[in-house]
C-alpha cells in the first residue's frame, strides 16, 4: 500500500462530492450535521463514559439497506463535528473511491479504511488552502515571527484554528503537519508532550467566545416527532412504544395543536407551492 498515493486522491474525491452534493462553503463547521442528515438517518444521543464519538451502520428498512449514523452528544461539539465528517465519509464510501483511484489491488483493510476516512474528514473540514491562509492571518494579527515562534504562541494560534473550523485540538495538531505548517518531528513532539500542552489549550479556549467545549447532550432523530405522530394516528405502534420513545428522547407533548389560525401572505396564491 502506498499511503502518499492514497492521500493524493482525497482532494479529487472531495471535489467530486462537493460538486455532486452542492457544497459551496469551503469552511463547513457545524453545517456538517445538516449535510449528514440529508444522506442518512442520524441519531443524536448522549452516552457518558463512552470512548466513541460516533459510528456508522447499515440496516434493512422495508427491504432496503439504509445508512444510520450515531453521534454521541455527551462529547464536545468540536468532537461531534469531526465525528460527523468522519461518518459522512463512510456513508459516501470515500475509502473505496480513494482506494480505486489510487489503483490499489487487494482487500481494503478496516484499519486503512479508518485512516483514509480520518484524512478525508480533516481535508473536508479544514481545506489546505483555507487552513494555511487563516493560520498565517492569525500569525500576522498577533505579530508573530515564523522564524522565532514560541511554543506557547504556536498553541495560541492552533486554538484559534480550532475555533475557526470547530474541530478538536488533536485534529488541528495533525492538520498543521499535513499542511506542512510544521514538521513531522515537531508534530510528534507536540503529541509526546500533550499532557503539558492541554492546559494551555484549555486556557486559550476560555479566552474566546467559543462553543468548542460545549456538550449539547442532545437527544433526537431529525423528524422523529412527525414520525411518532404519524405512527400514533395510523396505529402502527402501540401507545406504550410511542410513550417510551418520547421518554427516551425527551419529547414533550404539544398542547393547542388543533387550534385554527388564518394567515395572509402577500403575493401568494391559494394552493401555490
Amino acid at each position: 500500500m502506498d499511503w502518499e498515493k492514497l492521500v493524493e486522491q482525497i482532494p479529487t474525491v472531495i471535489e467530486k462530492v462537493r460538486t455532486d452534493y452542492v457544497l459551496n462553503n469551503m469552511i463547513i463547521r457545524d453545517d456538517i450535521f445538516g449535510i449528514l442528515e440529508k444522506h442518512c438517518t442520524v441519531v443524536y444521543y448522549p452516552i457518558e463514559n463512552e470512548i466513541n464519538c460516533g459510528f456508522h451502520t447499515k440496516r434493512f428498512v422495508k427491504d432496503k439497506l439504509e445508512d444510520f449514523v450515531y453521534i454521541n452528544t455527551a462529547k464536545t461539539i468540536a468532537e461531534q463535528v469531526f465525528a460527523a465528517a468522519h461518518e459522512l465519509g463512510h456513508v459516501w464510501g470515500v475509502a473505496t473511491q480513494v482506494w480505486e483511484l489510487a489503483g490499489e489491488q487487494g482487500t481494503l483493510e478496516s484499519k486503512t479504511e479508518e485512516r483514509i476516512i480520518n484524512r478525508f474528514a480533516a481535508e473536508l473540514l479544514m481545506p489546505t488552502k483555507e487552513f494555511r491562509k487563516t493560520f498565517l492571518a492569525h500569525m500576522e494579527k498577533l505579530g508573530l515571527d515564523t522564524n522565532k515562534l514560541r511554543l506557547v504562541d504556536l498553541i495560541r494560534v492552533m486554538v484559534l484554528q480550532m475555533n475557526d473550523y470547530m474541530v478538536p485540538y488533536e485534529s488541528v495538531r495533525r492538520r498543521v503537519v499535513e499542511t506542512k505548517i510544521i514538521t513531522q518531528e515537531l508534530g510528534e513532539a507536540l503529541l509526546k508532550n500533550e499532557e503539558a500542552i492541554l492546559p494551555l489549550v484549555n486556557a486559550f479556549s476560555k479566552d474566546q467566545n467559543t462553543m468548542l467545549d460545549r456538550v449539547t447532550a442532545k437527544k433526537t432523530i431529525p423528524g422523529l416527532r412527525n414520525l411518532l405522530e404519524t405512527a400514533e394516528k395510523s396505529g402502527e405502534l402501540s401507545i406504550y412504544a410511542i410513550n417510551k420513545i418520547k421518554k427516551d428522547f425527551d419529547i414533550d407533548d404539544i398542547n393547542g395543536t388543533e387550534d385554527i389560525v388564518e394567515i395572509s401572505i402577500e403575493g401568494a396564491k391559494h394552493g401555490e407551492n
